[in-house]
């Protein structure tokens, strides 16, 4: 139903008026369809910056590492840190709001952080002449204590910000606290279980490449011609 023009605006106060009487529960609000057009807006922009954020740490890790492949398994932490997200706000009953959506990409910034010590530290004790199931069992050893510290550290600092209530300008934390706890404790957990399974698969990947493209390589350089597919008519 349309109202007649001389009303509208009365109206529209007294909506108002009536809105600003009520007393909502944490994290509801009265909207308007143009303030919900903006906020899905503003959450396709946080999807967008997310995912430009994985693929240039994806980057960023296939040049230190020197290897497109193993950075894989470390990039699969992101993954496990979304099963936290998940279930801490399924616990508490809260949606993911605008502030969740911020914590989700310091997350993926954050919980890249263990695999990287770890594969970092498996690398090196590999051109230290380990083998690559010894040096994964020591680098597990090794850097369990730092990680855990770590990831123990940034959630107990996050834990008061997530109990506080809702600020004098209404906003609420706790979305924000709850996606980074949440994510830390799984990842962090998570980690030391599933990088080395997942690095055993990347790096046997890699190396039956490396062979494949050594094998064509030498193939074109005397001049041989590829060999024929499985199922070709002789």
């Amino acid at each position: 139903m349309e109202l007649e023009e001389d009303v509208e605006d009365e109206t529209t106060r007294t909506l108002e008026t009536m809105i600003a009487g009520i007393d909502l529960p944490e994290g509801v609000i009265f909207a308007s369809n143009d303030k919900i057009d903006k906020l899905n807006e503003d959450l396709q922009g946080m999807l967008f910056a997310g995912i430009v954020s994985i693929i240039f740490i994806y980057l960023l890790m296939g040049f230190l590492f020197e290897s497109f492949i193993l950075p894989l398994s470390i990039i699969l932490t992101i993954p496990l840190a979304s099963l936290g997200v998940y279930w801490s706000h399924f616990l508490f009953r809260l949606n993911i709001d605008f502030l969740g959506a911020v914590g989700l990409i310091l997350l993926v910034g954050v919980v890249v952080n263990n695999g990287i010590v770890l594969i970092d530290y498996v690398t090196r004790l590999r051109h230290r002449g380990h083998q690559r199931r010894e040096a994964l069992m020591l680098a597990a050893e090794r850097r369990f204590r730092p990680i855990m510290m770590t990831a123990l550290t940034t959630i107990g600092g996050l834990v008061p910000l997530t109990l506080q209530g809702s600020s004098s300008i209404g906003l609420s934390y706790r979305s924000f606290g709850l996606t980074l706890i949440g994510g830390l404790t799984t990842a962090t957990l998570l980690t030391l279980l599933v990088i080395p399974v997942f690095y055993t698969f990347f790096d046997d990947a890699r190396i039956i490449t490396g062979a494949a493209l050594r094998r064509a390589l030498g193939r074109k350089r005397r001049g041989e011609p590829a060999p024929a597919s499985l199922g070709t008519p002789s």
